[in-house]
């Protein structure tokens, strides 16, 4: 089993050709993380969880499901993320979940997908872009193999102070930071309704043909990156910046 959280597309890229590698079946926990949900999985044996790193951690979102969610007894996880520099200290919380879960552990790597934080970072051409796909194909394929014999992942080395920088501002970065008000939506919107329809926690609702967010912004960037006529922007963060529309569209 195979379950997947994204936004822009990078972990569904992933989760995706994990699937296609494995046989394993694929399963979007953005259907339940829009209505703020668990599941219930009977299948028992692997799960590999795949989302993106945000603030060197799994999205709350994200762990927010799996922990909502009910398993089977002995579950073997393995945690894949996505992020464009380093996981930081993912794989801690990654095994902290897991021992909170019941599972077996094991173990956290890491898939370099392009950069799509607009509203801090500068994303990049549609051909490094490519690249950076490119050489992420052999990572996911060497994934597969772990998962397919089922053998524990190698120890990424995580430093103390990853885990523990990592605590000191995540609190601080979901309160302060990531946060919706600063986004707006120019002349150019034709009202097509597709930055609701990809927001992953349903926090974008249409009025009057334009978009309107609520509180509850995971700042997956979705919404800006994905906008066809590119007319919504993150105050002036993201102005003259290129939009990142996925790994599928390069």
């Amino acid at each position: 089993m195979i379950i997947y959280f994204s936004g822009t597309g990078n972990s569904r890229f992933v989760a995706k050709k994990l699937a296609a590698l494995t046989g394993e079946e694929l399963v979007d926990a953005v259907k339940y993380t829009r209505e703020g949900k668990g599941a219930a999985f009977t299948k028992p044996g692997k799960y590999v969880f795949v989302s993106p790193v945000y603030v060197s951690a799994p999205p709350r979102a994200f762990v927010d499901f799996i922990r909502k969610s009910s398993f089977p007894n002995n579950v073997r996880a393995y945690f894949v993320m996505t992020c464009a520099g380093g996981m930081g200290g993912s794989p801690e919380y990654c095994r902290r979940l897991a021992s909170e879960k019941g599972f077996a552990y094991l173990g956290t790597a890491q898939v370099c997908m392009p950069q799509n934080y607009i509203a801090m970072f500068k994303t990049h051409t549609a051909e490094e872009n490519r690249e950076v796909v490119r050489r992420a194909m052999p990572v996911i394929e060497g994934l597969a193999d772990f998962i397919l014999g089922g053998v524990e992942l190698p120890d990424p080395g995580m430093k103390a102070w990853e885990y523990i920088s990592t605590e000191m501002i995540i609190g601080m970065y979901y309160r302060d930071f990531m946060k919706a008000k600063a986004f707006r939506v120019s002349d150019a919107c034709i009202g097509c309704g597709r930055c609701a329809a990809s927001c992953p926690l349903a926090n974008i609702s249409m009025k009057d043909r334009r978009p309107v967010w609520g509180n509850n912004c995971t700042h997956c960037m979705a919404c800006i990156n994905l906008c066809p006529k590119q007319a919504i922007e993150y105050g002036k963060r993201t102005e003259g910046k290129p939009r990142y529309t996925g790994p599928d569209n390069l």
